[in-house]
């Protein structure tokens, strides 16, 4: 009896082990369907050191497992361009594959981007009956996949439609709004089911999701959808948080990552099947919040045991390239990516390291204000609040100009050339200034939370400053305002002491 009791609770114990390795087994991925057409455009990619990477090699690099790859029917007849059709997909595809990714393939069912608004029939499909076009669906679905089969690869995951929150392939798969309940789902269903068929008629073992863009709809949608006879084995969910909402606990915040949070453990044990976050992303201009963001949206979902990943959405993205075909559109860039337009990652893509805890702090320490040629620092900045930096900068000129630099992470912020109060990082960024001719000491503070600065002129500060030549029969030491020795004083403001004498000098 009582080995028994030994045996019962080292099970237990062993159980409770597995559990906690499996809660923090997640997928880390990107969806790069743009490089192809990126590479073509003539853009190259590089490490942080760097160093010239291929694509997929450098998001092993960075930290990903899987790679999440979008099909299109028929775009180079219809307009966009030879990308994400069949061939190019399968292109990519041999290139994750051997890099060791995992792969998610994103059929949309449409010649072009399917969302929540937008879910066109392919031009090639217009006027089929609904039985023509579940015929045509799982014609097109198997013969992708046996593409990628034939070439060794076998897809984990594949998305029967991308954010089918108003159904697919319109009007035929659209969701009967006029009805209510599962009643409105039932030619959206039928369709739906051809395509989820199809995927395991090639690949038995792959996981087929159900895609929803937002978190929010979730519990009511999966609940009609199966009602209705909708198949799934995974729910995929988008989710791009905003600066404003991110951390709200509010319960309207549908961009928060505490109620994506909510919404991913509801429907996840709701319907018994895992979730993942398909499509994530932040804004490009704001690396350091972003790397925030993603650590903290890491942090939530690994505290969910069926949370099965989470994908960046185009990270290889700058801001500043775009397609051919969006000019076309009058579109314009992607701003929610996470690379620099000298083709390297920020680090708002540490959190897909995979390390944890202190590893994803998102701010440094302090800050330092360097001069505008970018060769002196003048003075720094200390952390006065998480995210937040103070100090006092010493306008030597009218409308002096100079960089704040995270060093920690080797980020040059300047202004945004449509805000002034704005902080950016990209590379066309302006130079800080001081918005005004009166020289002197100015108050300086740095947020990274709003990605935001002020400066304002301190008459007290400024008016305890002397002017003051060295002898040089005198020892001196000087100090920085934060009370560190320097060796070396540039221009700025020092204490300076001289014997018995204690200053603050202008130099």
């Amino acid at each position: 009896m009582v080995m028994k009791k030994v045996i019962t609770i080292m099970l237990l114990g062993l159980a409770v082990l597995t559990a906690k390795a499996q809660k923090a087994e997640l997928a880390r991925g990107a969806d790069v369907s743009w490089c192809t057409e990126m590479e073509a455009d003539g853009r190259k990619f590089y490490n942080a050191e760097g160093t010239e990477t291929e694509m997929m090699a450098l998001m092993k690099e960075i930290g990903m497992t899987a790679i999440r790859l979008r099909v299109w029917v028929n775009p180079k007849k219809y307009g966009y361009g030879a990308w994400c059709d069949k061939a190019d997909v399968v292109a990519k595809a041999k290139r994750a594959h051997a890099a060791g990714l995992d792969l998610m393939i994103d059929f949309h069912y449409s010649d072009t981007f399917a969302d929540p608004g937008t879910q066109i029939t392919p031009l090639d499909w217009a006027g089929y009956s609904t039985e023509q076009l579940k015929t045509a669906m799982a014609s097109h679905t198997k013969e992708v996949l046996q593409a990628l089969k034939d070439e060794g690869i076998e897809p984990k995951w594949v998305q029967v439609g991308n954010e089918t929150n108003s159904g697919m392939m319109h009007p035929s798969g659209q969701i009967d709004w006029s009805k209510y309940g599962p009643a409105r789902f039932t030619n959206y269903v039928a369709i739906s089911n051809a395509g989820y068929e199809a995927v395991k008629e090639v690949l038995p073992n792959a996981y087929v999701i159900i895609h929803l863009g937002g978190t929010e709809n979730a519990d009511w949608f999966f609940k009609d959808f199966r009602s209705a006879g909708g198949k799934f084995d995974m729910i995929g969910l988008s989710h791009y948080p905003t600066a404003e909402q991110w951390n709200s606990e509010a319960a309207n915040a549908n961009y928060s990552n505490v109620n994506a949070a909510k919404y991913v453990a509801s429907a996840a044990t709701k319907y018994g099947v895992p979730v993942m976050i398909c499509e994530t992303g932040f804004d490009v201009s704001k690396p350091a919040l972003a790397k925030q963001v993603m650590a903290d949206l890491f942090n939530r979902m690994r505290e969910i045991p069926q949370c099965a990943g989470i994908f960046y959405w185009e990270p290889q993205v700058d801001g500043v390239w775009k397609p051919a075909w969006y000019t076309t559109k009058g579109w314009g860039a992607y701003g929610m990516g996470a690379f620099t337009t000298s083709g390297r990652p920020t680090i708002a893509l540490d959190a897909f390291s995979g390390k944890t805890g202190e590893e994803t702090d998102a701010y440094p320490t302090e800050l330092k204000v360097y001069n505008k040629d970018g060769n002196a620092v003048l003075t720094t900045l200390p952390k006065t609040g998480e995210g937040i930096y103070a100090g006092q900068l010493n306008a030597t000129e009218g409308w002096m100009n100079f960089h704040v630099v995270d060093e920690e992470h080797n980020i040059w912020y300047g202004t945004d050339p449509a805000d002034k109060t704005a902080l950016s990082s990209s590379d066309d960024h302006w130079h800080f200034w001081i918005d005004s001719e009166q020289t002197g000491i100015y108050d300086i503070e740095v947020n990274l939370n709003t990605m935001k600065w002020t400066h304002a002129y301190n008459a007290e500060a400024t008016a305890g400053i002397s002017t003051f030549e060295v002898s040089h029969d005198s020892p001196v030491i000087w100090y920085d305002l934060q009370g560190r020795k320097v060796i070396t004083p540039t221009k700025g403001i020092y204490v300076m002491k001289s014997g018995r004498k204690i200053l603050k000098v202008s130099r």
